[in-house]
């Protein structure tokens, strides 16, 4: 079996807090075993996590086939303004008296 790395360790291996570690553990986004209080990590489970997070690559679907890239924002018309915000429509309100 491998060997299992405490948050600490796994905190140092990534360059972050040991707090975000238990964070994103106890999230489920960070794959993690519980025994009893604590948590422990495997190495292959962190390698392989950090490569599915990496920044550039696309990863594959179920079906084999590549992912389709993220849809653009919708943008709004040349000229149109977005909605104002109740909070701060009595910026735009034009004042008489």
């Amino acid at each position: 079996m491998d060997e299992l790395m405490n948050a600490r360790q796994v905190a140092q291996l990534l360059g972050l807090h040991e707090n975000w570690v238990y964070d994103q553990a106890a999230a489920g986004n960070l794959p993690s075993y519980k025994f009893g209080g604590t948590r422990r990590f495997r190495r292959d489970d962190i390698d392989a996590w950090l490569a599915a997070h990496r920044e550039g690559t696309v990863l594959a679907s179920t079906t084999g086939a590549a992912a389709a890239p993220p849809r653009p924002a919708a943008r709004l018309p040349p000229g149109s303004r977005p909605p104002c915000s109740p909070s701060r429509r009595w910026l735009t309100s034009s004042r008489t008296g």
